[in-house]
């Protein structure tokens, strides 16, 4: 009998990393870039939401932000970013794997989401800002 949970994980690879994937590179409080898998060593790749959604407090109007939003499948990441950590998060600046690098960070308002038990992990993000 096949495990449902390790299903779901193994499909991750085509959902996340597939024809809909985005290369992403990780720099983690240390220095350390995670831009490959640890599965098979090809670039790291996860889905890349550009846009989210957010509802303003004083209106009630949802709107429209810039605020991109990666999901990575956990057993892809050699590290895995925990809440509270000041990561480094690079993605292509539109949808084309071919585009150039835009710098991000983890948003602290926003810690990670994801666990052990569903496999991947999502990461809010805010664009970088050099002081």
């Amino acid at each position: 009998m096949t495990n449902l949970r390790q299903k779901i994980e193994q499909d991750l690879g085509s959902s996340l990393e597939g024809a809909w994937g985005l290369p992403v590179e990780l720099i983690a409080p240390d220095g350390t870039r995670i831009n490959t898998s640890q599965n098979d060593g090809d670039t790291l790749v996860g889905q890349v939401l550009y846009d989210t959604i957010r509802v303003n407090p004083d209106t009630g109007e949802e709107m429209v932000v810039n605020n991109p939003v990666v999901t990575l499948r956990r057993s892809s990441l050699s590290q895995v970013p925990a809440p509270g950590e000041i990561w480094g998060v690079r993605i292509p600046i539109n949808p084309d794997p071919e585009a150039d690098f835009e710098d991000f960070l983890l948003d602290k308002s926003r810690p990670p989401e994801g666990g052990r038990s569903i496999g991947f992990i999502r990461l809010y993000l805010r664009k970088a800002v050099q002081s």
